[in-house]
């Protein structure tokens, strides 16, 4: 048989064990969502670069542009959606480490309330 605050004690800890699991899940939500969203962007971004570049390199002759790597507009097309995406990249890849920080530091704070 349990003593009452034994009961207590297994009922908080239980509901510490609920308000973590909770606290994964949207975690683990939000670093997916994220993702999805950058994903989405960068995928828009590369299918709109044909007319975007179009546009940029309309007014350029092939004579001026012949010694570079720019000169049929398609690779610029490319540039800019490879940029795009690491900057995407870098920016969920900092989100989802500071996110999982603020997730540690949030569980040593409820731990430490239930030593107290």
């Amino acid at each position: 048989m349990l003593s009452n605050e034994e009961r207590i004690q297994a009922m908080h800890l239980r509901a510490s064990q609920i308000r973590q699991q909770s606290r994964a899940k949207k975690v683990m939500i939000a670093q997916i969502a994220g993702g999805v969203v950058c994903f989405a962007i960068v995928l828009i971004i590369a299918i709109q670069m044909s007319r975007i570049s179009g546009t940029v390199h309309g007014g350029a002759g092939i004579d001026s542009m012949r010694a570079s790597i720019f000169s049929d507009g398609g690779a610029f097309g490319f540039i800019v959606v490879a940029v795009v995406a690491f900057a995407f990249g870098a920016a969920v890849t900092i989100f989802c480490y500071r996110l999982k920080k603020w997730n540690e530091e949030k569980e040593k704070l409820t731990v430490n309330d239930r030593k107290h």
